[in-house]
């Protein structure tokens, strides 16, 4: 068994116990929100950051820049195809195109990523949290919200996932060492992240209606789109870019976060933008349910082309 694979049963059986404490009233909707805040502000900000409290490498920052660059390509893939896919004549479009747009690369990709590859991976992977950062608060903000709002996008860039990048990148460029009590109190805390973010997604897919969700075809096809045709149509154009000296961890680390399921921010967004959140939770369950397949399916397929 793979390690990646290995992995991916973990964090689904956490998400089975996150599914039980919720239907079972342990973990309420108010507990889960305050767990969400905690992970969002606090656990996977420091997990991002304690990835970068290692010694200089030029190589790693070689391999930093190569993140970033794929990244963006990733994203261009997959902004063309949810255009493709997903047509503006559609009810609930704009949900529909987030959804297949962006993915849970942090609650999901983080612990994956870190299980595979370990620090250095997540380094990587910060790279594509930075890319989806900004996609999601400018291009993301507008699909949601169908207006453009120069200062209100500015504004959202002052958050903790961004904050935490920076600081990190200047640790590491600057060679910067912090007291081994301070660094050992953070990753402690950035540890968390794994059986916190799972916790959330099983107790969110309890407080959702399954049931609803189950009996809207088009919610398959949304899902089909996110978890099959994009993972597969970014990792044919990144396998060509593998061939030119990017390495392989950065090439996985990519893939990974791009095959990971829709992300809770849509959600929130359609909360915020007085959007249908029902249709957008129930993606999200459904989605994140047929994750348990897809994740092993489509990283088996990477691998048998030499990804």
């Amino acid at each position: 068994m793979t390690p990646i694979f290995t992995q991916i049963i973990i964090m689904f059986l956490i998400m089975g116990v996150g599914f039980l404490c919720g239907k079972g009233k342990l973990i309420t909707r108010e507990v889960n929100r305050g767990f969400s805040n905690l992970a969002l502000f606090v656990v996977n900000p420091l997990t991002t950051f304690s990835s970068y409290l290692r010694g200089y490498s030029e190589e790693v920052a070689v391999n930093l820049l190569h993140a970033f660059l794929l990244s963006a390509a990733a994203f261009a893939v997959q902004i063309l195809l949810s255009v493709v896919f997903v047509r503006k004549n559609k009810e609930e479009y704009r949900i529909e195109r987030m959804s297949v747009m962006l993915s849970n690369c942090s609650y999901i990709g983080i612990p994956l990523v870190q299980s595979v590859y370990g620090a250095e991976g997540v380094i990587y992977l910060t790279a594509y949290i930075t890319v989806f950062n900004l996609i999601n608060w400018t291009y993301g903000l507008t699909v949601m919200s169908g207006e453009k709002d120069v200062k209100r996008m500015l504004r959202s860039f002052v958050n903790p996932a961004i904050i935490s990048v920076i600081l990190g990148i200047i640790c590491f460029f600057g060679r910067v060492e912090l007291p081994s009590v301070l660094e050992s109190t953070i990753r402690s805390v950035g540890n968390m992240n794994t059986p916190l973010a799972m916790l959330i997604a099983g107790s969110t897919l309890a407080h959702t209606k399954i049931r609803s969700a189950l009996s809207r075809g088009r919610t398959y096809y949304i899902c089909a789109v996110k978890l099959f045709v994009i993972p597969l149509a970014v990792m044919l154009a990144i396998w060509q870019l593998s061939h030119l000296g990017i390495s392989d961890m950065v090439v996985n680390t990519v893939f990974i976060a791009v095959a990971c399921p829709t992300a809770t921010i849509v959600t929130m967004f359609s909360h915020r933008f007085g959007k249908n959140s029902v249709y957008s939770s129930e993606i999200f369950a459904i989605c994140t349910l047929l994750s348990a397949l897809s994740l092993p399916t489509v990283l088996k397929v990477a691998s048998l082309i030499g990804l």
